[in-house]
């Protein structure tokens, strides 16, 4: 029995990565086939457009691109893939790139617009080959738009967009106002806001031109049980919540660089002329360093205690069924998003702009049920993390995952899909395709600690093109340490990666090793493997403590241009 069979789990992508095998060896198998998967996530239908999505191809399967029809009239095609943030720059990567990217990339999303409202469609998508030749149709998905929602508007309730005046009562109030499946349209302008709270069954609409702008003043938000201050936009508790528009989140943590990037942190001289490992958010913080000042100066905090307490934007815990399109999000505090203990989560369409703010994860996530998909995500520290807990106590929870991350462009992040450190309940069933990841220090970052427990397991990260990796594209090691966690947990076995699958991925260029698993005696990460994986200029493989480690086809490569440079300049290139 195959890999894939012993360890996938959602039954149509077992179907998507191996049925094509079991078939004879007859044209059948190189044709398009019907596609599988077809769906609207959940809240992505409005009174007048929905989005669909659906599996990649099964291997074998000669799908160029494909063809959306509505009640069975051909509306659109993925060869022109739908105009995200995340798709356009993916296309962008693609035009400079054509020989790394090759046939590997595939879209599999499309908005269907200009719909009337609490009108029911059906929806069905069909392949096209290389042939030209399209496939029988997916199995249909019924669409049932809703009505035209209530609308109230930020303005009507006192609030001025002038980028000064401090808008935190106007806005609870409008949020308050908004009715049941309403809209709260923030208009154009800039709105200055400390924490408030957001609601259940509403939508956040933020219009073109419009920011919502976290104060810099420590008193606009409230101390959380942990030791942190919350965010500018929080909830718990929550069901059917919609944050859509053209606008921008801003949680106004850091200042800018002559570049346009958030300052990262420098190291801070200290008076005695030694340079300190501590970050200076004292001189590149806004937020930041306002909620970090504060905490040393009034509750006797250390630095490192003062740096930790700083707040993410937008934290939301114990929500069903939540939407983000649209929207720019950027310069958080501490993260962008974090989401705890979700359900049924969905990211479309999202520009992400957090480097290099320190700690600047563009989503923390603890949760099942969760895609990301057509983002753009330039990320001061992990771009989609996974967060299981800590130790002995959380090991009881419900695993983390049943997560689906397709189609999204990232780039400098420290992790681009990433699993841990925190792994005690288990990561699992993850399925990371179709992504570009440039710049990156690791492409799929899989961390964890001696005494962490759970680890991660039976997931996928496939059809992915790499570039100028800063370290390595893939990563299982049990040798992180979170210095912001040591002491607060009750320890647990050593966190283990075990049953994954990196398959159709090409590399070009990292600077360490390009295939690295570091695990411990006992604690030996084991199962995984590399097929048909191509490496251009990466470090040689380092493998400690591994266990039935299996990798097929996979191909490193010396770039003769690169080599041709080295030689020129007097250094030896590297043979691998």
């Amino acid at each position: 029995m195959s890999y894939e069979v012993k360890h996938m789990w959602n039954q149509k992508k077992i179907a998507a990565l191996t049925g094509a095998i079991c078939l004879s060896l007859s044209a059948s198998v190189f044709a398009a086939q019907a596609p599988t998967g077809l769906q609207s996530p959940t809240l992505s239908t409005d009174q007048d457009s929905t989005w669909l999505c659906w599996d990649r191809p099964a291997k074998g399967d000669d799908a160029v691109y494909y063809n959306i029809y509505q009640n069975g009239t051909k509306i659109g095609t993925t060869q022109t893939p739908a105009q995200t943030v995340g798709t356009k720059a993916m296309q962008e990567f693609q035009q400079k790139n054509p020989e790394l990217c090759g046939d590997l990339l595939i879209y599999h999303s499309y908005e269907a617009s200009g719909l009337a409202p609490s009108t029911d469609y059906t929806f069905t998508v069909r392949a096209v080959g290389k042939d030209g030749k399209e496939s029988a149709d997916s199995k249909p998905v019924k669409v049932r738009t809703t009505a035209v929602p209530k609308t109230v508007r930020l303005t009507d309730f006192g609030a001025v967009g002038d980028g000064k005046t401090m808008n935190t009562a106007a806005l609870q109030r409008a949020i308050d106002a908004t009715p049941k499946g309403g809209v709260l349209e923030v208009p154009a302008g800039t709105f200055v806001s400390g924490a408030v709270q957001l609601k259940s069954d509403m939508t956040l609409q933020l219009d073109e031109g419009a920011t919502l702008l976290g104060t810099e003043e420590v008193g606009g938000y409230e101390m959380q049980p942990n030791g942190r201050y919350n965010g500018l936009l929080n909830g718990s508790n929550l069901r059917n919540l919609r944050i859509v528009g053209q606008g921008t989140i801003d949680g106004n943590g850091w200042q800018k660089d002559a570049k346009g990037y958030y300052r990262k942190a420098a190291n801070l001289k200290r008076e005695d002329g030694k340079k300190s490992r501590e970050p200076d958010v004292r001189n590149y913080g806004i937020l930041a360093k306002n909620q970090t000042v504060w905490l040393m100066d009034n509750e006797d905090r250390n630095f490192k205690e003062g740096y930790n307490g700083r707040g993410s934007t937008v934290m939301l815990s114990h929500i069903d069924n939540l939407y983000i399109e649209g929207v720019r999000m950027q310069n958080p505090s501490m993260h962008m998003v974090v989401i705890n203990f979700g359900n049924d989560v969905t990211v479309n369409n999202v520009a992400f702009h957090t480097y290099d703010a320190n700690n600047g994860d563009v989503i923390d996530y603890t949760g099942s049920k969760y895609k990301v998909m057509n983002c753009y995500m330039d990320s001061g520290d992990d771009a989609v993390n996974f967060n299981a807990g800590m130790g002995a106590d959380a090991a009881g929870r419900p695993p983390v995952g049943n997560a689906w991350i397709f189609n999204n462009y990232v780039r400098h992040a420290h992790g681009g899909i990433t699993l841990g450190s925190h792994t005690a309940s288990w990561i699992e069933k993850v399925l990371g395709e179709d992504n570009v990841f440039e710049l990156t220090e690791v492409g799929f970052r899989c961390k964890t600690s001696d005494n962490m427990g759970g680890g991660g397991r039976n997931s996928v990260f496939r059809h992915n093109v790499l570039k100028d990796i800063k370290n390595n594209a893939f990563l299982f090691t049990t040798n992180y340490k979170d210095e912001n966690a040591v002491g607060k947990y009750a320890g647990a076995n050593a966190g283990v990666f075990k049953d994954m699958l990196i398959e159709d991925c090409n590399v070009l260029n990292t600077k360490k090793a390009a295939f690295e698993i570091e695990g411990m005696p006992g604690g030996e990460h084991h199962d995984i493997t590399l097929r048909n994986v191509r490496i251009i200029n990466g470090g040689a493989q380092k493998l400690q403590h591994a266990q039935n480690i299996r990798q097929e086809n996979v191909v490193y490569e010396q770039d003769e241009s690169k080599a041709a440079k080295a030689k020129s300049s007097g250094k030896k290139a590297v043979k691998k």
